[in-house]
Order: structure tokens, then C-alpha cells, then sequence
């Protein structure tokens, strides 16, 4: 059964118009029972009482139990090509990122600058898709740009992690392993990866280096697949 983001007020619920076309792709109607969420982390077995292409309404059954994320992710994600920068934010958001930082590093291929608002607005929406297909009840956050130093800085108040493909020594689960914290950073790479300063860089703040593995790794996995060790 999907999952439908609402809006609740009490143990009633109204669908925007986007959701209510969704339902009737996928031919619910009144009368139906349905899983809704708020995006903030709450999600419930509803029952709809009318609904149409513009908009839907119901009432809440009851709440469905959730239980907490292990950790809360910030991911450091360094700004790539667009189709991969989409595929970064839905694999992501499915392996339980919670806020995502896009950061502009030296070799970074795409201006996150640039139409910014729209980028944002279009970001958004695959966070939304993405929660919907994981019943996932809560929609990460998306941060404004920031430089690569910016970022060093917000990540440096909580445990913080870089991924680098020349790091040997530390694998990212044993190194997670080592702390209690629920909050950390991560930071990934952009397609030509971190320039050797960039590490230093972080190593200095004290971010530390861990490895993905041997492989080397696109950016878009790499990220999913850091989140995803953070999680377990």
C-alpha cells in the first residue's frame, strides 16, 4: 500500500492536489483505506471519505508505529552532473539521509548556483517520490550550496567522515564502529574526486578519512552506499 503525504489537522487529513492525482492513477476512491504521512516523521492507516483529480480528504484510523532512525545523516554531497545529482538524492534519501549539504569542491562539474530555486524545487520532489516508495515518514531537509571550506566548518560541531578512494588504512563501518554519536557527517566526492588539499583540508578540522571498499565508486553510489553503512 502507497503512502500519501497529507496534510493533517486533528484525525482528519486533506490531500493536495498533486497526491489526489496520484490516487486516482492509482484508482482509490472513497471509502478506501490509505497510509498517510506528514513528512516530519508521523505516519497513520486512514480512510478516505471523497476524493477526485483536485483534491482528497479522509480520517485517520490510527498512527503507525515508526521506529527512530539509528543515526541522524548529514550528507556533504559535492556537486555532479544532473542526472546523477537525482539519482544521488533518491538512492540516498531511500538509505535514510536526513539532510543533504550540495557543496561546491574544486572539481566540481556542475554550477549549484545557477537557477538555484528551481534546482531546489526539483530536489525537493525527488525526496518526496523517494519517501513515498520507501514509506519513509520523514522528508529530509535540503540545505543551501556551500563551499567546500563552508561545509568543513558546519560539519565540524559532530563526528564527520570523508570518503577517499587513496584511503587504505580506515573502512568506513569499522570507523563507525568507534563512535556513540547519533548525528554525523559525511562527505562524498564529486566525479574527478577530492583534490589532495581538500583532504588535508578536512584531516586538519578533524574529518576523518575512510575508504568505500576497493572499488572506486561513482559518486552518486558512493554516496547511497555511505549513508547506507551509517545506518546499519
Amino acid at each position: 500500500m502507497p503512502q500519501y503525504l497529507a496534510e493533517i489537522s486533528g484525525d482528519e487529513f486533506t490531500l493536495p492536489q498533486d497526491e489526489a492525482r496520484h490516487l486516482k492513477v492509482a484508482r482509490l476512491r472513497a471509502g478506501g483505506e490509505i497510509k498517510i504521512f506528514d513528512g516530519k516523521g508521523r505516519k497513520f492507516l486512514a480512510t478516505l471519505a471523497a476524493a477526485d483529480d483536485r483534491t482528497a480528504a479522509g480520517r485517520i484510523i490510527k498512527e503507525i508505529p515508526v521506529a527512530a532512525p539509528k543515526r541522524v545523516i548529514h550528507l556533504y554531497f559535492s556537486a555532479i552532473a544532473r542526472p546523477a545529482a537525482e539519482d544521488l538524492l533518491d538512492k540516498s534519501t531511500q538509505a535514510g539521509a536526513a539532510c543533504f549539504h550540495p557543496v561546491i569542491s574544486q572539481r566540481s562539474d556542475a554550477d549549484l548556483l545557477k537557477k538555484w530555486d528551481t534546482k531546489l524545487a526539483r530536489w525537493q520532489s525527488i525526496l518526496l517520490a523517494a519517501c513515498k516508495q520507501c514509506e519513509n515518514p520523514q522528508i529530509p531537509q535540503i540545505r543551501a550550496p556551500l563551499t567546500f571550506g563552508e561545509a568543513i566548518k558546519t560539519a565540524s560541531n559532530a563526528p564527520a567522515f570523508i570518503c577517499y578512494e587513496d584511503e587504505r588504512k580506515t573502512n568506513i563501518l569499522d570507523a563507525l564502529a568507534k563512535i556513540t554519536a547519533t548525528e554525523i557527517g559525511i562527505f562524498t566526492g564529486p566525479e574527478g574526486g577530492y583534490a589532495e588539499e581538500e583532504i588535508k583540508t578536512a584531516v586538519a578540522a578533524g574529518i576523518k578519512p575512510v575508504s568505500l571498499g576497493q572499488n572506486i565508486l561513482r559518486a552518486e553510489t558512493a554516496a547511497a552506499a555511505a549513508v547506507w553503512a551509517a545506518m546499519q
